[in-house]
């Protein structure tokens, strides 16, 4: 066979299932995340736009031992991972979060960006966040929560929790 031809076989064979290339999902105040929404899109859904999870956990309430929902995992690269939430009230996704620098603010924030330039990019401060972490708040209301968390003085996750969130204690 040909050297050049197998030199290409193997390309697609290494970048089969890895998405598309260099491109960026934007996670939107409004709920947006890449072609997902928050109380709109379902399991099939997500599992349409980013594939088989490697795992699935359900989600446990505190307060009633019951399990409320459940999450998808998927690998984003070494030590990354990014996790759909998955209500059962509602049957839709509830919760995101992720530590790819493939998902991007509106302004352009990624993990892996200097919480510095993250807060210049945003127009927001760096404030205070569970125990002695950071955060920038991108969307802080009765029922959103869009964080940029700061671990290292950089960005190194972006959670979102929506109005059917499965985290009842918010980001502690």
């Amino acid at each position: 066979m040909n050297v050049g031809l197998c030199i290409v076989i193997l390309a697609v064979i290494a970048t089969a299932g890895c998405g598309s290339g260099s491109s960026s999902w934007t996670v939107h105040p409004d709920g947006r995340i890449g072609p997902l929404q928050l109380d709109v899109s379902t399991e099939s859904d997500v599992r349409a736009f980013a594939g088989e999870p490697f795992k699935l956990a359900q989600v446990f309430s505190e307060a009633k031992k019951d399990s409320v929902g459940y999450e998808l995992y998927y690998r984003c690269g070494d030590r990354c991972v990014t996790v759909y939430a998955i209500a059962y009230s509602t049957g839709k996704l509830a919760d995101f979060d992720t530590q790819s620098p493939r998902f991007v603010s509106e302004r352009g924030s990624r993990v892996g960006m200097t919480a510095a330039h993250a807060a210049a990019t945003e127009h927001r401060k760096i404030v205070p966040d569970c125990g002695e972490g950071h955060a920038i708040h991108l969307r802080w209301d009765d029922h959103h929560l869009f964080v940029l968390q700061i671990f290292a003085k950089k960005v190194s996750l972006i959670t979102y929790l929506g109005p059917h969130t499965l985290s009842y204690e918010g980001l502690c």
